[in-house]
């Protein structure tokens, strides 16, 4: 998605045709991401993706006739063995694909403000009109975490419904069609989050945490290493980490930037640095918090934070031991489990962030 939303401004910037492919509905078993978009651009190459096989050649095709016409439309897809193509893809479900034109002037202003949420780890809500009034559709409004509105969805009222709207809990995986009634026209307006990107911190520079770093990258998470040891927290060693913190544990997290969006996994070499690091993570905003260990020795640390005024409460809700149980054994295996608990909880959902104001 990020990927998609900067080639729209390599778009504006060199003034080309091009016409922008999202999924807004879907059901069942789907060959892809239901969080997927494709541009495709004149001269026939596109970035992103909505599936593949005969599915993704279709709505390339429709790509090229919107950019013709000028005029956005939205496709049903019922998958069948039709759109397996040689990828023998697993299909099964229904889809509706939403393509438009990327237009110049109001919606260039609305990327640009996606573009510095994403460079400033902003969070924000994209609504599009799909269906409505005729020549609304394609109309967005951006709502960011700091209440900015920019763009419009054509008509003031519509604007104020989605933006007072607090019952819209914002997640990174938000992605929902709301139906709003005015002036006697049913609007189909498609909603979705505009969240950070994932940051894992990995607390030791071990080898269990070597193997995290080099499995995270590869599955979308910036990676920053904190040691209290230089030779273990450097770049040479930690080549996927984006950053590398050498501090001592007790209070390391004074430089560090953790927000709703972070993972924190305390895996270093001994639960005496693990206790100072879960001390502090638990006040964080981190999203999610685990630590390594037997329950053996959880426990007594639970009962030491307990001591010193950490809440039960708050320790319930760290992931520990860390990772799914899959009988791992080597630094690789434990790994692969730690990084699938990870994934299994950003995809859950997590818990919703209401950016719009409560009191207007």
């Amino acid at each position: 998605m990020k990927e998609v939303f900067a080639e729209i401004l390599k778009v504006y910037s060199q003034r080309e045709k091009a016409a922008l492919c999202t999924i807004v509905s879907s059901k069942g078993s789907l060959p892809m991401s239901k969080k997927a978009k494709m541009l495709v651009k004149e001269d026939g190459t596109f970035i992103g993706t909505v599936g593949g096989g005969c599915l993704e050649a279709d709505v390339w095709a429709e790509a090229r006739e919107v950019m013709v016409h000028s005029k956005p439309r939205l496709q049903h897809f019922i998958l069948t063995e039709k759109h397996a193509g040689e990828e023998g893809l697993n299909c099964g479900g229904n889809v509706e694909i939403f393509t438009e034109t990327v237009h110049f002037g109001v919606m260039e202003k609305v990327f640009e403000g996606i573009r510095h949420l994403y460079e400033t780890r902003g969070k924000g809500l994209l609504a599009t009109i799909v269906t409505g009034k005729s020549g609304t559709e394609g109309n967005k409004l951006l709502v960011t975490d700091a209440g900015i509105k920019i763009g419009s969805l054509g008509d003031s009222e519509l604007d104020e419904k989605i933006y007072l709207n607090n019952d819209i809990g914002i997640t990174e995986n938000l992605l929902k069609i709301v139906v709003l009634n005015h002036q006697g026209i049913k609007t189909r307006v498609f909603l979705e989050s505009i969240w950070p990107d994932p940051q894992l911190f990995l607390f030791g520079g071990g080898h269990i945490s070597k193997a995290i770093a080099q499995i995270a990258a590869t599955v979308g998470f910036g990676i920053t290493v904190v040691d209290d040891r230089p030779a273990f927290a450097n770049l040479e060693r930690f080549s996927e980490a984006d950053k590398v913190v050498v501090g001592n544990f007790d209070n390391v997290f004074d430089k560090l930037t953790i927000d709703e969006a972070s993972y924190l996994v305390a895996v270093t070499r001994g639960h005496q640095w693990d206790q100072p690091v879960i001390e502090q993570a638990v006040r964080s905003k981190a999203a999610y918090i685990g630590m390594i260990g037997s329950r053996r020795k959880i426990a007594i640390m639970w009962k030491k934070l307990e001591a010193k005024g950490v809440s039960r409460q708050l320790l319930d809700q760290i992931h520990a031991p860390i990772g799914i149980d899959i009988q791992a054994d080597t630094p690789e295996e434990i790994a692969v489990s730690i990084i699938g608990e990870l994934i299994k909880f950003r995809r859950s959902g997590g818990k919703p962030t209401h950016l719009l104001p409560s009191d207007s």
